[in-house]
């Protein structure tokens, strides 16, 4: 992803961190500084966010592990300031699998939440525990408290100051709260996605959405206003991601039912202009001007097809006044051919998402037509008129 830099791959999955990722470490010296922390305050203070973060991590590696049983691979994670984001390359369509991949998610952060608070029972005990414990309900059940009450409290007792039994029970009830928040069924955050996957049990998953959609960006304009009035802001960049990503999914879906219904041959152009290997780039400069194809399928002497030629290129040799080059000096080889039959949703996968200029459509080994972007754009402009 552009703007965000690779930390590793784990489990065949890149793991990106987004240039904003900078701001948390800001953020915590601004805590720090506001709660005249010392050095090993604030660094604590750090390593308790990148705790944090990786839990967020293994969250999202819960949603992409269980993808991968279904046949759904992951392009990447990326670590951003409110949180994480797991991008499958699609949500799978039955919708018990969609529902065990979003649930999966929050039950890491539960068995997470459950293996620290067991964490802090083997590593403290006495009064320790006890503050330890302390600590733990006044988060849990939203005391007044403070860090500076908590400090006076550890001073009081004469136990050894430790930010390791400050920061262990607040990441415990971090976890906790990162399952409840997960789970409000707002479409597209995880509990929307398990509402979606029980209403298309039913209703089938065009409808489903539909209403999974209108739910969540109610609940995303809550978070907004709520944001704005208490000065959350993080709540309320929540509240625009979700309500923007759940408009567009549900565009998506009603898209993805409306190209099922046709085939390639439904869009394919069957007179095109084929470009020849060793053919000057005039050639095709002089189409591009004069007519109406912008990208172009490529053969060797032999007929055999061995590229396409995207506008893109065409311009880029116009640019360099190159018009005495060779057509395969600017031809991408790695041309797609599909069947006749193929689902127009596959067509879709590799025009728009893939990046793919033009396609060449086949027949019992033979070519019978193209299809292009321009092509597959006015045909879903036809069809949204309708």
């Amino acid at each position: 992803m552009r703007g965000s830099l690779k930390l590793f791959t784990w489990f065949g999955i890149p793991v990106h961190l987004h240039w904003s990722f900078g701001l948390i470490f800001l953020y915590a010296l601004w805590i720090g500084y506001a709660n005249n922390l010392d050095m090993a305050g604030t660094i604590w203070l750090m390593g308790f966010f990148m705790a944090l973060f990786g839990c967020v991590l293994l969250h999202e590696y819960g949603h992409a592990l269980t993808a991968r049983r279904y046949g759904v691979q992951t392009q990447d994670i990326i670590l951003t300031p409110i949180g994480g984001i797991a991008r499958l390359e699609r949500m799978p369509e039955k919708p018990v699998q969609e529902f065990l991949v979003a649930i999966a998610g929050p039950m890491v952060n539960v068995v997470l939440a459950i293996a620290l608070f067991f964490l802090g029972k083997l590593l403290f005990q006495g009064d320790r525990w006890t503050l330890f414990s302390w600590i733990l309900e006044q988060n849990l059940t939203f005391g007044d408290s403070s860090g500076e009450e908590a400090t006076d409290i550890l001073d009081e007792s004469g136990i050894p100051s430790s930010g390791l039994l400050f920061y262990l029970p607040v990441l415990v009830v971090t976890n906790i709260a990162l399952v409840v928040f997960n789970l409000i069924p707002a479409f597209p955050m995880d509990g929307g996605r398990i509402f979606r996957a029980l209403l298309a049990m039913r209703l089938g998953r065009v409808r489903a959405t539909q209403i999974a959609s209108w739910l969540g960006q109610g609940i995303a304009l809550l978070f907004i206003v709520f944001g704005l009035w208490q000065g959350a802001i993080t709540l309320a960049l929540i509240g625009l991601f979700v309500f923007s990503t759940a408009r567009s999914e549900n565009s998506m879906v009603r898209l993805d039912a409306l190209l099922r219904g046709y085939k390639a041959r439904d869009l394919l152009r069957p007179n095109f202009t084929r470009l020849a290997a060793n053919d000057w780039m005039q050639t095709p400069i002089t189409l591009v001007q004069q007519g109406l194809e912008r990208h172009f399928l490529v053969f060797d002497l032999d007929d055999r097809l061995v590229g396409y030629l995207p506008e893109a290129q065409i311009i880029a040799a116009m640019k360099k006044r190159d018009l005495s080059a060779e057509i395969s000096q600017y031809m991408r080889p790695d041309v797609k051919v599909v069947h006749q039959e193929q689902s127009l949703e596959y067509v879709y996968h590799l025009l728009q998402q893939q990046g793919q200029s033009v396609l060449a459509v086949a027949d019992q080994g033979e070519l019978v037509g193209v299809i292009d972007q321009l092509g597959l754009q006015n045909f879903l402009r036809m069809r949204a008129s309708n």
